[in-house]
């Protein structure tokens, strides 16, 4: 006798889990056990690790180099100092695995969205995959905006404050603080178009409202970008706030057939 009993109907936000739990993975013709699952997220995770690996390990032996080629802006002052035993060495492991998460994040995105991608309908999976490159190019786009405008200016600002009377001696772990800080944090900031794109194109958030909400969005950005950068004064804020503030106009403009 057939049993009546069914599998308990999921909520329309939770739909995508019911589809990867009992989702067949490409290629494949039967359904996927929880055993299985999680087999296929060891593997993922187990790739993704070994190209961090491998990746920061090139890193390391890259990292004079990259480290000549970050001082640049303050090249002028000559050489940074260190002020304790290890800094230096791990300056060298802080270089090496921003060079590694950098090179390997298009694997960990790509083995990410092969892990979840068998759990999204057709729709999902075309919006989603399409964006994992605009990502990655949207972060590499925003680090080259810090380092090719923002750093120079931010570098120039902050020692005009010394004056005749004062020799800046820049250590290498604050330094580099700044540097990577203020990399990630433009890298990271320019994705707003993606998170924007996405939540309209799934229906969250409505163009409309952010439109008409633009004063509060400005708002929010001014105060996102006076928590993410690296130092409190004004300058650096403005320095985040503003390619934000136009990044969010191209937007709405980019999402004006958005239904």
């Amino acid at each position: 006798m057939k049993s009546m009993e069914q599998t308990p109907r999921l909520s329309r936000p939770f739909s995508w889990l019911r589809r990867w739990r009992g989702g067949n993975r490409p290629g494949g013709d039967h359904e996927m056990s929880l055993t299985e699952h999680l087999g296929e997220l060891r593997t993922r995770i187990i790739v993704s690790a070994v190209t961090l690996t491998v990746m920061s390990g090139v890193g390391y032996f890259l990292a004079n180099d990259i480290l000549r080629l970050l001082r640049r802006p303050v090249d002028p002052l000559g050489m940074l100092v260190f002020t304790s035993l290890g800094e230096a060495f791990f300056a060298v492991l802080r270089i090496a695995l921003l060079f590694g998460l950098v090179a390997a994040g298009p694997v960990i995105l790509w083995e990410l969205w092969r892990f979840v991608a068998p759990g999204l309908e057709k729709k999902e999976r075309r919006l989603v995959g399409g964006m994992i490159p605009v990502m990655c190019l949207l972060f590499l786009g925003g680090m080259a905006f810090a380092w090719f405008l923002m750093l120079p200016v931010a570098v120039k600002f902050f020692l005009s404050f010394g004056g005749a009377t004062l020799k800046p001696m820049l250590t290498l772990s604050s330094y580099l603080s700044f540097v990577i800080s203020l990399l990630v944090a433009f890298g990271l900031a320019f994705e707003l178009p993606v998170v924007l794109f996405t939540l309209i194109k799934i229906g969250l958030v409505k163009r409309e409202t952010l439109r008409r909400q633009r004063k509060i969005a400005v708002f929010t950005i001014f105060v996102f970008a006076a928590v993410v950068t690296p130092t409190v004064d004004i300058v650096s804020m403005a320095l985040l706030a503003l390619p934000l503030w136009g990044l969010f106009e191209l937007t709405l403009i980019a999402t004006a057939k958005a239904p």
